[in-house]
């Protein structure tokens, strides 16, 4: 008897795998590529958008003060998970859906925004007071939380207005506001993944240090212009959205290792220097949570590159130049100017908690200090995240940066010894680095403390 044919949809199993591969590739392209009907997906989006335009209906009924960070965090929740529904049938290419696509994205950035902001209000009252030196930036910052409150419920209005236009069924019963009460933050796991292990809380704390620091230099080094084209020159460049967001997870990274081996801990408790350091590395992080969101938001409403209608109206809603300046102008010089007051306190404590000491190594007889001895060295130092200081002659510089580094062995082609300056840790693989004739035999001859060296570099 002749064994029974798979059905069309199904590759014959004993088919060359080849074939079924083949044969599933055409199905699976087959159902990808399925058009659904937009009049079909309404009903659908309509299920999905009941929560958000219930929450409209509760702020048209009245809020007192600002939006509260629970209000906020359920905006930014549901729009995130309307926004993936949205995604998934490709909203934001369709003529008739590209406006709620793009408001509800818009929503879900600047719901954020507002939580950061308000977040960093309380954190600058409790942990700087009522200072009168930052008089202007409270109320700066008054002034930023008013404005986003304002956009956030334009933009809420405006999907309620839509969803009228396309005559989907809107909820007609406002949000409970009993259900906005409990967590007003989501809980992460610490983002130390790209930490090195530390052996205790005085050495989390030296890292810490180091890394705020590291930090500080990157948001210290943007230059903010006050001309709305140099302003978009700088976001489209030097400090973009991909920038900030990198600096940001910096930020959070300095924080959540901090506050997994520091916070509530007796040294804490003995050392005040180290809950100012806190309070600084949790307004900071607010802060530039509030910028990179801003400046996620400026590439989503901003009508350059692509002038879409939907950009356009979004453009009414949300001035990209207004969200841009708010970025830049209230976001970044206050972050930069909060750096320069924090870093006496980071100094001293990377000061206090490294075991700092002098070395003069040797360079191996008759080699100079080319590009590829410089470049691990620079790796070793960076590895440990710490400031270690190099010297040649009557001249130093900071071991990080590979530049300094090479500028400064050319500077002194005749010298045979080199001096380092810094923490015990990055001092001891230098050492063994030196000892190991600066990996010129091979790096399979490098100790098992320098196993790092043979991983493949990284872009930066």
């Amino acid at each position: 008897m002749n064994a029974p044919r798979p059905p069309a949809d199904r590759p014959d199993a004993s088919a060359p795998a080849a074939r079924r591969i083949a044969v599933e590739g055409e199905t699976a392209a087959a159902a990808f590529d399925r058009v659904l009907p937009e009049a079909e997906y309404r009903d659908r989006l309509a299920a999905e958008a009941a929560e958000l335009l219930s929450l409209e209906l509760y702020l048209r009924g009245g809020v007192e003060g600002d939006l509260s960070r629970r209000f906020c965090l359920r905006v930014a929740e549901d729009a995130e998970r309307l926004e993936q529904g949205l995604l998934e049938v490709g909203a934001r290419g369709n003529r008739r859906y590209a406006f709620f696509a793009e408001a509800v994205s818009a929503l879900r950035v600047a719901a954020k925004t507002l939580h950061a902001l308000l977040h960093l209000r309380g954190r600058i009252r409790r942990y700087l007071g009522d200072r009168a030196d930052l008089a202007t930036f409270r109320h700066d910052l008054d002034v930023q939380v008013a404005w986003l409150s304002d956009r956030v419920e334009a933009v809420l209005a405006s999907l309620r207005a839509e969803a009228d236009r396309l005559a989907m069924r809107a909820p007609d019963v406002p949000f409970d506001p009993a259900a906005l009460r409990g967590e007003e933050a989501r809980w992460r796991l610490p983002q130390d993944a790209e930490v090195p292990e530390e052996g205790d809380e005085r050495d989390r704390v030296r890292a810490a240090a180091a890394a705020f620091l590291r930090v500080a230099d990157a948001v210290e080094a943007v230059r903010v212009p006050d001309d709305d084209d140099g302003l978009e020159a700088v976001a489209r460049g030097a400090f973009g959205d991909a920038a900030a967001h990198e600096v940001r997870v910096r930020m959070h990274a300095v924080q959540s290792g901090y506050d997994a081996a520091v916070a509530g801990s007796v040294l804490e408790a003995v050392d005040p220097r180290l809950r100012t350091f806190r309070g600084y590395v949790s307004i900071l992080l607010h802060l530039l949570e509030a910028v990179a969101y801003l400046l996620t938001l400026w590439g989503r409403v901003s009508a350059a590159p692509k002038a879409t209608p939907a950009r356009l109206r979004l453009d009414e809603l949300l001035p990209h130049r207004d969200v841009l300046r708010r970025a830049l102008h209230f976001g970044v010089r206050n972050a930069a100017a909060c750096f320069a007051e924090a870093r006496a306190v980071a100094k001293a404590l990377l000061d206090g908690y490294s075991r700092v000491r002098e070395v003069e190594l040797a360079l191996p007889p008759g080699r100079k200090l080319h590009l590829r001895p410089a470049g691990l060295i620079v790796r070793v130092v960076q590895r440990h995240g710490l400031p270690v200081e190099m010297a040649m002659g009557e001249q130093s510089v900071d071991a990080r940066q590979l530049m300094d580094v090479i500028l400064l062995a050319a500077g002194n082609p005749a010298a045979t010894t080199v001096r380092f300056r810094g923490d015990e840790r990055p001092l001891s693989d230098l050492e063994a680095l030196f000892a190991h004739r600066l990996g010129e035999d091979g790096f399979e001859h490098l100790p098992s403390s320098l196993a790092y060296l043979r991983e493949p570099t990284r872009p930066s």
